[in-house]
């Protein structure tokens, strides 16, 4: 191919890049405003819509041209959107107040249930209320309180945030507010009553009334009093209480206290344990077939002493257990029956 060819082909190209910028933008807005013209045109064109009534009357010539055309379709779809949008907003409004109304239905159902174990609560409180003023009257305990139900607008009601409540609402206000007030006016009463139990459980840790086969085990096959000699087969004055169960089973103190005395009397009790309690108190356990504490050791209410044994005078393994006071022997079932109510049934083997 000749070079004067290729001159040729690349000199438009070459034209194209010496041709001015404005005239360039100039060509581009002509080129702009040639399309709208030509839209403007186009909208400015007329139709023709004729309504024709079945009557003999004049036929209705109405002549709108393209932009009023669209402007109608427009309009149209608003209104149809429109339409539709307002009716989900309805339609979702309207579910909305269904889920809101069985909900309140729910709350007011919740609240009656909630009325009734009110009233329960309230009843079963007046018991309780009974009962304490009973039980402080016996341990001779002032209640604390003046018996006066506390006004409208109390602590209760605060923390509620109520300002207008209804008669009935506010007759269930009041008696909540006089539970909360006799509550908190019985707190004193009832650490006194605490103190009182605290004193009486030393005093039971103190004075032999605990069960003194461990676990509560045994039955009685001998009670306090005359008797008949099981060896001897005369009437002589049993001074305690015989207590059964197998060979081995742990014996207790009956109560806190200090081992005066420990030893074996083979004609008589065997192996025993004598211990020294408060307010004078004395307790002596025989026929152990063995010894686990010393002259001297203190010892606790509960703590094991021996193991049930058949030495000394006996017809098989069983305790003998005494409770003096000073150096008189009295019956221990007084005493026992302090820690164990159902110490008459344990004179029947089960």
């Amino acid at each position: 191919m000749s070079p004067g060819t290729d001159n040729d082909r690349n000199a438009p190209r070459d034209h194209a890049r010496h041709v001015p910028l404005s005239r360039r933008l100039q060509s581009g807005f002509k080129a702009i405003g040639s399309f709208f013209g030509r839209i403007i045109r186009s909208g400015k064109q007329r139709f023709t819509i004729m309504l024709i009534p079945h009557s003999e009357k004049r036929v209705f010539n109405l002549q709108v041209n393209s932009f009023a055309i669209i402007f109608v379709a427009a309009l149209a779809v608003i209104v149809v959107a429109g339409f539709f949008y307002l009716a989900t907003v309805f339609s979702g409004s309207e579910r909305l107040a269904d889920e809101t109304g069985a909900r309140l239905d729910a709350a007011e159902a919740n609240l009656d249930e909630v009325r009734q174990e009110l009233v329960t609560f309230l009843r079963v409180y007046d018991e309780f209320e009974a009962a304490l003023a009973s039980t402080l009257g016996r341990l001779d305990i002032d209640s604390g309180g003046d018996g006066n139900t506390p006004a409208t607008g109390g602590d209760l009601a605060s923390m509620l945030d109520l300002e207008e409540v209804s008669a009935e609402d506010t007759r269930e206000i009041l008696d909540l507010e006089r539970v909360v007030a006799s509550l908190r006016q019985s707190i004193g009463p009832l650490n006194e009553i605490s103190e009182v139990l605290d004193l009486h459980q030393q005093l039971l840790s103190d004075i032999p009334n605990l069960w003194p086969v461990v676990g509560g085990l045994g039955w009685v096959t001998m009670e306090f009093g005359p008797n008949i000699h099981p060896i001897r087969h005369i009437w002589y004055m049993h001074k305690g209480i015989d207590i059964a169960h197998y060979p081995g089973t742990p014996i207790v103190a009956s109560a806190n206290g200090v081992v005066t005395d420990t030893g074996n009397d083979l004609n008589g009790y065997g192996w025993f344990v004598e211990i020294d309690h408060n307010y004078g108190f004395k307790t002596k356990y025989s026929h152990l077939s063995a010894v686990d504490v010393q002259e001297g050791q203190e010892v606790a209410q509960g703590d094991r002493i021996g193991w049930m044994g058949n030495s000394g005078l006996s017809t098989g393994p069983h305790l003998d257990f005494q409770i003096m006071i000073g150096t008189e022997i009295i019956d221990p079932a007084f005493f026992l029956k302090l820690s164990t109510p159902d110490f008459r049934r344990r004179t029947i083997r089960h």
